[in-house]
C-alpha cells in the first residue's frame, strides 16, 4: 500500500470512527430522553414519591449562587446594547426607538439565552462532574445494588430545580439588563427615568414576557438532562469525568442555541398566523 492508498483509508477510518462515534451518542441521548420524559410523567403521577429536599438543595446551589453573576451580566448587556443601539440609530436620527430595541430584544432573546449559557457552564458541568465522580468511585454500582433508582435518586431532582430556576433568573436579567439600559439611555440622550420605564412597559408585551420565560423552561431541560446523561456514561476515570464535564458545556450550549433558533421561528409563525 502506497502513501496515498494509506492516507486515504487513514482518513476513511477516522471519519467512520467519528460516525459511528456520534450516531451512538444520538442513540443514547435518546434512550436517556425518554427515560427522563418517564421519571417526569411518574413524578406528576406520584409526587410524594419526589425528593423535595434534594430539590431545594440544587435550587439553592443553582440559583442563589447564580444570582449575582447573571445581574451582572444582564446589566452589562444592557449597557452594551443600548450603546450599540444609540450609535447605529442615531445615523438615521431615531435615536428614540432605542428604548424598543433594548426591552423587546433582552425580554425575548438575550436573557434567556445568556442565562442558559452561563448555567451550562455552572451547573451543567457540576451536574456532570458530580455523576462521573460517583461512577468512577463506584457509588452508582452501590446504589443499584441497594434498589435505588438512578433516575429518580439523582436525575429527577436537577432536572426539577433547574426547571423552576431558571425562569427566575431569566426574570432577574431582564430586569438589570433593562436597569443597564436605562443607565446609558437617560444618560445620553434627553429621556427621564420615568419616560424611560413608561416606554419599557408600553413596548414589552406580556406575549413577549412569556415567550422569553418558556425559552428558559426549554433551556433549563436541555442544561439538566445533557449535565446528567454525559456524568451517567463518563468513563471511569479523571480524566473521563474532565471530558465529560467539558462535552456538558458544548452540547448543552450548542443546542441551546438551536432550540432558541426554531424556538424564535415558531414563535414568529404563531404570532403572524
Amino acid at each position: 500500500m502506497n502513501s496515498g492508498d494509506k492516507s486515504l483509508y487513514i482518513l476513511c477510518e477516522q471519519v467512520g470512527g467519528t460516525t459511528i462515534k456520534l450516531a451512538r451518542g444520538m442513540i443514547s441521548a435518546l434512550v436517556f430522553l425518554a427515560r427522563l420524559t418517564h421519571m417526569l410523567l411518574s413524578a406528576l403521577r406520584h409526587p410524594t414519591k419526589v425528593k423535595y429536599s434534594t430539590i431545594a438543595y440544587y435550587m439553592d446551589t443553582c440559583g442563589s449562587d447564580a444570582m449575582p453573576i447573571i445581574a451582572m451580566l444582564g446589566c452589562l448587556i444592557g449597557v452594551i446594547l443600548s450603546f450599540q443601539a444609540i450609535i447605529q440609530l442615531g445615523r438615521f436620527g431615531v435615536e428614540n426607538y432605542v428604548v424598543n430595541l433594548v426591552g423587546t430584544v433582552i425580554v425575548n432573546e438575550l436573557a434567556p439565552l445568556v442565562t442558559a449559557v452561563v448555567l451550562a457552564g455552572r451547573s451543567g458541568s457540576a451536574f456532570s462532574a458530580e455523576i462521573g465522580t460517583m461512577k468512577t468511585n463506584e457509588e452508582l454500582d452501590a446504589l443499584t445494588t441497594l434498589g435505588f433508582d438512578l433516575g429518580r435518586f439523582l436525575v429527577l431532582p436537577k432536572v426539577l430545580a433547574l426547571l423552576m430556576v431558571l425562569p427566575g433568573l431569566t426574570i432577574i436579567c431582564d430586569v438589570c439588563g433593562i436597569i443597564g439600559g436605562m443607565l446609558i439611555v437617560c444618560t445620553n440622550l434627553n429621556i427621564t427615568v420615568a419616560e424611560y420605564c413608561n416606554n419599557v412597559l408600553t413596548v414589552i408585551r406580556p406575549l413577549d414576557l412569556i415567550q422569553g420565560l418558556l425559552k428558559s423552561v426549554f433551556f433549563g431541560m436541555i442544561v439538566a438532562a445533557v449535565g446528567c446523561q454525559k456524568g451517567l456514561s463518563a468513563e471511569r476515570d479523571a480524566q473521563g469525568v474532565g471530558r465529560s464535564a467539558t462535552s456538558a458545556v458544548v452540547t448543552a450550549i450548542f443546542l441551546i442555541v438551536t432550540a432558541d433558533a426554531l424556538l424564535t421561528a415558531v414563535f414568529a409563525v404563531l404570532e403572524h398566523a
